[in-house]
């Protein structure tokens, strides 16, 4: 990490020469960028332009606190206040940080899925920040779903073009999202479902809609479309909540603290067919 003075104003780094590739389809750390100092526009137009074609940035050697996680987090777009079932930070005032510890959220993330996926505008980029990894285990992977969509055959990939699917919180909070929809930076089109929320595909009998979904989760979570990261602290990781599903391995037992901001989405750009 840079020593310079974090207060010393905007500073653009060139991503391209510290960027490498976590796996085949999905995922890249950055070095030499210090997430303390404000960085200018262009930078974090770069980043989101990793994040098109990564789905997963992350940003090693970093020593940020909640202030300045909150900060990077709001250039990205509007920060959201998490689900009523996690913790936040609101007593520090900064209610938009999420606060998930081993005690008190437990391990609860150990399925496929996006976050917040029941919303017609999911949360858009999910911005974590490790401050206390566990000592063994505790891995998250990320699957791309642009890459899940590419695993389908050509038939298959133009009969999913058409499907909407609703996804759901339980009995509480429903919507209706495209099953397969178009990157509104990269124009990659990719799918967009995940076994832990999504309920159905519409107009689809029961049995048809179970396995059309198992199809498509088969498809995003091959090996060669995932990556997976041990984690260490104050790494930050900022991923593509539209278009990557995540995995958090809950294979840990000491203490554990992550600290989350998500960015408002839009709601998802659908790619028809025809």
């Amino acid at each position: 990490m840079s020593s310079a003075d974090p207060t010393d104003g905007p500073i653009h780094a060139v991503l391209d020469a510290n960027v490498l590739p976590i796996a085949g389809a999905v995922g890249a750390t950055v070095s030499g960028l210090d997430l303390r100092r404000e960085l200018l526009a262009e930078t974090i137009d770069a980043i989101e332009d990793l994040l098109a074609a990564r789905g997963v940035v992350i940003f090693l050697d970093q020593s940020i606190t909640p202030a300045e996680h909150h900060r990077f987090g709001a250039r990205f777009g509007a920060l959201r206040e998490p689900p009523h079932y996690v913790n936040t930070m609101a007593g520090d005032g900064l209610p938009e940080i999420g606060v998930l510890t081993s005690e008190d959220y437990g391990k609860r993330a150990d399925t496929w899925h996006a976050d917040v996926t029941w919303l017609e505008a999911p949360p858009r980029y999910s911005i974590l920040h490790m401050r206390h990894a566990s000592r063994e285990g505790g891995d998250t992977m990320w699957a791309s779903q642009i890459a899940g969509y590419r695993n389908l055959s050509a038939p298959m990939q133009e009969f999913l073009l058409g499907l909407d699917a609703r996804h759901g919180l339980g009995d509480q909070r429903s919507a209706i999202n495209p099953v397969v929809h178009r990157h509104p930076r990269s124009g990659d089109v990719a799918l967009s479902v995940n076994p832990t929320f999504t309920q159905a595909v519409e107009g689809l009998t029961p049995i048809e809609s179970e396995s059309l979904l198992r199809l498509c989760q088969d498809a995003t979570v091959r090996p060669e479309a995932m990556c997976r990261w041990r984690w260490s602290d104050g790494q930050v990781a900022i991923w593509d909540n539209h278009f990557v599903l995540h995995y958090a391995i809950a294979d840990f037992d000491d203490y554990r603290r992550i600290d989350r901001v998500e960015v408002e989405g839009t709601p998802l750009l659908a790619a028809r067919g025809g």
